[in-house]
């Protein structure tokens, strides 16, 4: 149930409440005067009863009388308020900080209805009809997953979600120890999602607010909203009350492969479908929904819109009899003293309609005892179940193999590393999406695009060919050349010896040994100075030089095209002691070192840092002399020195000026037989 304030609670429940309606479309906002009516459906389960699993998309109606252009997809959100403007101080029974009314008596605060988007429209005169659905219909789209497995389900529903751009709240709980051992291919994003809650006890929904949340069910579940007889017209129960002890999981449609926990009849089995279940996956949901009950009916009652799809709910129904017409017996009979009855139920579909006022339906449907325990499937149900078994289907998955009308058969890997396609038109063989070996019908050619690889093999008769490359090994136990040899490739292992020869083109190895080796131009991965020890070595890497125990010692390299080039020197640890880099992007060049010395062995040619010096730390002089650098160099001193000047003149001259005065009393040195004299005020002199 979505969260309203108490003000919006109490109001819900008077006789008088009036609505006051506006609808957000995309930034526009619509009032009553555009908008004529609308209809909202919410759904947890599409067939005769009770379902885990459904991601179903909730579905709005709205009808607006506007000349404005609604683009496609436009983000349409209704919302309800109530009104506020007959109240008085002595109805204002709340406590003030829940009050959150203004003083012009408005309203209380809006209620969003959810979220939703535009997918079909009709215009009749000058009144528009949008259908919309919420964001659930923008996840059927194939899911094609980057993950690798096996992994965890929450790991593939937090991939989906943030590839939708989705949130999610507390409510969406995924056992940590469910995985899914390879990729889903051939699934949507809905499907999986969907699975995923269906293994976890839950449905899939959105809820006004346009929040994913899962809605969990269990035998534990308490009424979230209590109806009194005057909140609702009629009600109707369909079935007596429904009860699952035994829940039946299919993983394999096709071959009819399943997963049991509990015990009951049919009646009292509910029956799922999931690829991603395993035993441990069907005892749990036994563990949530052993127990599970409601009582299936049809209502017809005032508008709550702040219920959901899949809240339980109780309501109350009077039931009273006279002693006379009860016929039961005493121990038997379970009616209260009122005659009001209590009872649960859950929503499974709910309807609102508003048009001024709010009204909904709420259904909980069930397949009767009857229907689940005797399935009686007509002629035609029978040969469409064998025609399933026995018949290939098109664009379904058979370990990889499908048939489809656009490509024939195709044979394809979960992870799309590889594919097969084969029909009149096109014979190929792909990885990784490109044709790797393939018949190009045109020229009536076979042609391979890699490399060609043979344990052994023999070929009879005459190998011709106008032009080619070959890679890999060209071996032969012997053989005579005439005429010229010319290859614009190849690669030669063993010994090739000739007295004298000359080579155009391009020659490749793996491996050039030699003294003295002279050409305009020579491309190889590596280029060594020797094997091992002591040497220097040259690839796409950059420059490394070797000491003789084989250990790096300068190196030289660049991290991409266009950021860091470096040289680095390394210590016989094999750790940096030093190294020069160059930033492009800032176009600085800086030198590193973990004790960084920069002299020079001769006085008469000192260091020299020409242009703006800058310091980011501490600088010591601990011998010599600094030369060169005056008072007026350093930026702000002189103004400092003048200052401190200033002020010390300033202290000496009052010291030089200052004078004070003293005053003593009249005294006889403490012998009262002298004269009491010597009193009065004296002048100090200046220092």
């Amino acid at each position: 149930m979505y969260p309203i304030s108490p003000l919006y609670t109490d109001y819900l429940r008077r006789p008088d409440r009036e609505f006051i309606v506006k609808a957000l479309v995309q930034s526009e906002e619509y009032d009553s005067s555009k908008i004529v009516d609308f209809s909202i459906e919410n759904s947890l389960s599409l067939n005769d009863g009770f379902e885990i699993g459904t991601a179903i998309p909730s579905k709005l109606t709205i009808r607006l009388r506007t000349n404005e252009i609604i683009p496609a997809n436009a983000r349409i959100v209704p919302y309800l308020s109530l009104s506020m403007a007959g109240m008085t101080w002595l109805q204002a029974q709340y406590p003030w900080q829940d009050m959150h009314v203004s003083w012009i008596g408005d309203g209380t605060d809006w209620l969003p209805l959810g979220e939703f988007f535009v997918d079909g429209r009709e215009k009749i005169n000058d009144v528009w009809t949008f259908t919309c659905y919420d964001k659930l219909v923008f996840a059927d789209v194939a899911y094609i997953s980057s993950l690798t497995y096996p992994t965890t389900q929450r790991a593939v529903f937090n991939e989906i979600c943030n590839r939708l751009g989705w949130t999610y709240d507390s409510s969406v709980v995924i056992n940590p120890a469910y995985q899914i051992q390879a990729g889903p291919a051939g699934y949507s994003m809905r499907q999986v999602l969907s699975y995923i809650a269906s293994a976890n006890s839950a449905s899939i929904y959105i809820d006004k607010a346009g929040t994913v949340k899962f809605k969990r069910f269990s035998a534990a579940d308490t009424p979230v909203f209590d109806m009194t007889t005057a909140d609702y017209v009629q009600v109707k129960q369909t079935n007596p009350v429904k009860t699952y002890t035994r829940v039946v999981v299919t993983y394999n449609t096709e071959d009819e492969l399943k997963y049991e926990a509990g015990t009951g009849d049919d009646n009292h089995t509910l029956y799922v479908e999931n690829p991603f279940a395993t035993q441990a996956v069907t005892n749990g949901l036994l563990a949530a929904l052993n127990g599970f009950s409601y009582l299936p009916l049809t209502m017809d009652a005032r508008g709550f819109p702040q219920l959901e799809q899949g809240d339980v709910i109780g309501f109350e129904q009077q039931e009273g009899t006279t002693w006379d017409e009860t016929v039961s017996t005493w121990q038997d009979t379970h009616i209260p003293w009122d005659g009001i009855m209590r009872y649960k139920t859950v929503i499974l579909h709910q309807v609102f309609n508003f048009a001024g006022g709010l009204r909904m339906t709420l259904e909980a449907p069930s397949v009767s005892e009857q229907q689940s325990e005797f399935v009686v499937d007509g002629t035609l149900t029978t040969a469409v179940n064998k025609l399933n078994k026995e018949a290939v289907k098109e664009g379904k998955s058979y370990y990889g193999a499908t048939i489809t009308r656009t490509e024939g058969l195709t044979i394809e890997r979960e992870d799309h590393a590889s594919k097969v396609i084969l029909n009149s038109d096109k014979m190929s063989f792909q990885a990784d999406g490109q044709d790797a070996i393939y018949f190009d019908i045109p020229s009536r050619r076979y042609k391979f695009n890699g490399t060609l690889e043979a344990t052994d093999g023999v070929f009879t008769g005459t190998l011709q060919g106008v032009d080619g490359t070959f890679t890999g090994n060209l071996s032969a136990a012997g053989g005579t050349f005439e005429g010229n040899l010319q290859a614009a490739g190849g690669t030669f292992t063993g010994t090739l010896v000739g007295v004298d020869g000359t080579f155009s083109g391009t020659i490749q190895a793996a491996t050039i040994l030699g003294t003295d080796i002279r050409g305009s131009t020579i491309i190889g991965s590596v280029l060594k100075t020797a094997e091992s020890g002591r040497r220097i070595e040259i690839d796409s890497a950059g420059f490394r030089s070797y000491d003789s125990n084989g250990r790096n010692r300068v190196q030289i390299s660049t991290s991409t095209d266009s950021s860091v080039a470096a040289v680095v020197w390394r210590d016989t640890n094999g750790s940096s002691v030093g190294e020069i880099n160059s930033y492009e992007s800032s176009g600085q060049l800086t030198v590193f070192s973990n004790n960084l010395w920069l002299g020079s062995n001769s006085n008469a040619n000192p260091i020299r840092l020409q242009g703006a010096v800058t310091f980011g730390g501490s600088a010591t002089l601990r011998t010599g002399f600094v030369y060169g650098i005056g008072i007026s160099d350093i930026s702000g001193l002189q103004s400092q020195l003048t200052s401190l000047q200033t002020q010390i003149s300033s202290l000496l001259s009052s010291f030089n000026t200052h004078r004070h005065s003293v005053t003593v009393p009249n005294h006889n040195h403490g012998n009262t037989a002298n004269q009491t004299s010597g009193g009065g005020t004296f002048q100090s002199t200046t220092p």
